[in-house]
């Protein structure tokens, strides 16, 4: 009996240390100490119908976390409003105006002063020979003594309205017929030589230079300039052209 009783003690004793866990891992307590092992046990929600794992599985991991935060580190950002409105402002309108019949002097003051001062303005100078005069002469042919013996024998021909060009250049010691703004004016007196037998007469245009600008920019600055008192003062023709 004694040895019953011993052994009994003994298998009691074990019975106990296998419980407490004296013996090694021990056997779970309950729902309480489960959660308590359980890793972050702060994020496990207890919801109504579901459980646990299906909420461990829904929730972002911090890696997918910070590679949302890098996405919207890479959006650009939203332009703003001052932006959209530049952006939207439709373009001033712009003119093209042509400022002729002008001297050099003229062309060069509109040139140097009027447009340089004027931003967004942009100035084409062109220039051309316009006819302003016909001229009815004979050639000079030999010097002075040839031209006045030709002069005697336009006077014996019933010519009188005549001169020597005494001027240095290519139309010294020429006898000058007359001078004309038109050149029908001139070929009819042309004509009118020809019937009194005078040889060698011809016609000869006196050409000047004109000078014109073509302006381009903003509608209302080249309005301004074609306006201003240097343009209306030198007496300039305005027209358009194309922008």
């Amino acid at each position: 009996m004694r040895i019953v009783f011993v052994i009994l003690v003994l298998l009691n004793l074990l019975a106990l240390a296998s419980i407490r866990g004296w013996l090694g891992t021990p056997a779970p307590e309950g729902e309480p100490e489960r959660l308590s092992n359980q890793l972050n046990p702060e994020r496990i929600v207890l919801r109504p119908g579901g459980n646990a794992s299906q909420h461990d599985a829904a929730a972002p991991t911090p890696a997918t976390a910070e590679s949302g935060d890098d996405r919207d580190a890479e959006t650009p950002p939203a332009p703003t409003t001052p932006a959209i409105a530049a952006a939207a402002a439709p373009a001033a309108p712009q003119a093209c105006t042509v400022i002729g019949a002008l001297a050099e002097s003229e062309a060069d003051a509109l040139m140097q002063t009027a447009i340089a001062d004027k931003p967004g303005l942009r100035g084409e100078r062109k220039s051309s020979s316009t006819p302003t005069a016909w001229w009815v002469r004979i050639p000079p042919n030999g010097g002075r003594d040839a031209a006045e013996r030709r002069v005697a024998e336009l006077r014996g021909q019933g010519v009188s309205d005549l001169f020597i060009v005494n001027d240095p250049g290519p139309n010294q010691y020429a006898i000058s017929l007359g001078l004309f703004k038109t050149e029908a004016k001139a070929q009819q007196h042309l004509a009118n030589l020809q019937a009194k037998r005078v040889r060698g007469a011809s016609i000869a245009s006196r050409t000047t230079a004109v000078h014109r600008i073509e302006v381009r920019g903003p509608a209302s600055a080249v309005k301004a300039l074609t306006s201003s008192p240097a343009v209306r003062r030198s007496g300039a023709t305005i027209s358009e052209c194309t922008p």
